[in-house]
This record gives structure tokens, C-alpha cells and sequence, in this order.
């Protein structure tokens, strides 16, 4: 009898141990597939946005040009300059190409003259560092109006490089791709998302406290009240973005 239920329990736990292999193996290919596709978006928003550049410089400058591609160019311009490019012209979006560990700014600095006509290009130097940036297919427009340089350009590589990722395709190869080593945590951090959204908002009164007690009452509905609104804020879109983005089980972005 004894034998027999040693038999009947090592069944049993077998079983177990099969059906939850079974079950972390499905979790995979479910968790594997859900950050598969949200990387897709992820891809597409990012390709979208890089598509456009802005750029704005200050020092002594004169002049226009206008390009598309290489091959049709107009203009002349100089400069005395200090400036950057930078991506399209929404500054919270910037936080893409930071996650993709991409440079937010492309500065340059010096003087340049440039004359441009067609395909020809006449330059006091050939320096890239001296000039907003430029590639040969971009459709470009820039003006010197005295003390401020503006710029913007399209990207049609980046163009091309978004409509064949709808399809699955990368042209470019900058896309963010699944890593199957990496551990994630995807209900670690639904969790933590949802406790930050819930109850960031006790941040406010928290600091209000802890910097009265600190430093005194005017100091906490002060300086108590703008750290306790500036760590709502932080906490709540914490929350948010890791709610979003939960089937990939980062490493806390806030702790509760």
C-alpha cells in the first residue's frame, strides 16, 4: 500500500511539474509576443518622428538656402554661429530618440559661407561641424535673418524607412529589437504602475509635511507644496508610461 501511494504521489507531482513548465513556457511565448508588438509600435512612433528635424542657431548670419536632395539646391548664406538640430518640434517627444540612447542634438559651430546652385556646392570649409546637418537626399529650407539661424529639413530616408516597417521591413536597421535573454517582470511592473497612478497624488501632502516639519509652515506650503507637485507629477507619469509598457518588465522607473 505504502509503495503504491509513493508511486500514485510521484505521478502526481510529475504532473505538476510538467503542467507548470508548460505553463512558464506559454507565459513566454505570450510575454514574447505582447513586447513583439508593442516594439512594433514603439518602431513605427519612432521612425514617424524622425522623419522631421528642426534646428535654430544664434551669432551673425545672412542668407537662405533651399534644397531637395543634393541634386536641387538655391541659395548662399554666412555665418558666425552657435546652434543645434534637433528632432521635429515637440520637445516631450524628444524622450523617444533619449530611450533609443539616440543624440537629441546635433550641434555646430564656426563660421561658414556657402554658395549652392543644382547639384553644385562652392564652401569656405568642408567641416560638417560648421553647418546644420545635411544629408543627400534631405528636402531642406534654412534662412539668416541677422542674429538667429532658422532650419528644418525632411528626412526621406527616414520617410522610406517608416513605410517599409509597416510591412515588417527595416531598411535603415534602427529598429529596437527582442532580446529573449533579458528577464522581465511584466506583473512587477503592472504593479507598480498602477500603485504609482493611484496614489502619487499623496506625494503633495507628503512633502508639505515633511518640509513644514523640517523647515518650518511657510517653508511647507511653499517649497513643500512645488517638490510635492513636481513628485506627483513624476510618480504619476511613471506610472503611466510603466502601465503602457508593462509586458516588457523594466527595472523600476519610480518605486512606490
Amino acid at each position: 500500500m505504502n509503495t503504491r501511494l509513493r508511486q500514485g504521489w510521484l505521478a502526481v507531482s510529475a504532473a505538476l511539474a510538467f503542467g507548470a513548465s508548460g505553463l512558464r513556457a506559454d507565459e513566454g511565448v505570450i510575454n514574447n509576443a505582447l513586447v513583439s508588438s508593442q516594439l512594433y509600435v514603439w518602431n513605427r512612433v519612432a521612425d514617424f518622428l524622425e522623419i522631421a528635424r528642426g534646428g535654430l542657431a544664434v551669432g551673425p548670419s545672412i542668407g537662405a538656402e533651399v534644397a531637395v536632395t543634393e541634386h536641387a539646391m538655391l541659395g548662399a548664406y554666412a555665418a558666425q554661429e552657435r546652434g543645434a538640430s534637433f528632432p521635429h518640434f515637440v520637445p516631450p517627444l524628444w524622450l523617444v530618440p533619449y530611450m533609443e540612447d539616440t543624440p537629441i542634438f546635433t550641434k555646430h559651430e564656426g563660421l561658414y559661407r556657402t554658395v549652392a546652385y543644382g547639384g553644385i556646392r562652392k564652401e569656405n570649409v568642408t567641416d560638417a561641424g560648421a553647418h546644420f546637418d545635411r544629408e543627400p537626399l534631405d528636402v531642406r529650407a534654412q534662412v539668416g535673418l541677422g542674429i538667429v539661424h532658422g532650419y528644418a529639413a525632411i528626412k526621406t530616408r527616414q520617410v522610406g524607412d517608416f513605410l517599409a516597417g509597416v510591412v515588417g521591413m527595416d531598411p535603415l536597421g534602427d529598429d529596437a529589437k527582442l532580446d529573449p535573454t533579458i528577464r522581465r517582470l511584466p506583473a512587477d511592473q503592472f504593479g507598480r504602475s498602477v500603485t504609482n497612478i493611484l496614489f502619487g497624488w499623496l506625494e503633495l501632502g507628503k512633502n508639505m509635511i515633511r518640509v513644514g516639519q523640517d523647515e518650518g509652515e511657510l517653508a511647507g506650503f511653499t517649497k513643500g507644496f512645488g517638490l510635492g507637485v513636481w513628485r506627483t507629477l513624476v510618480r504619476e507619469g511613471a506610472g503611466v508610461f510603466e502601465l503602457v509598457t508593462f509586458p516588457f518588465g523594466w527595472s523600476p522607473v519610480v518605486e512606490p
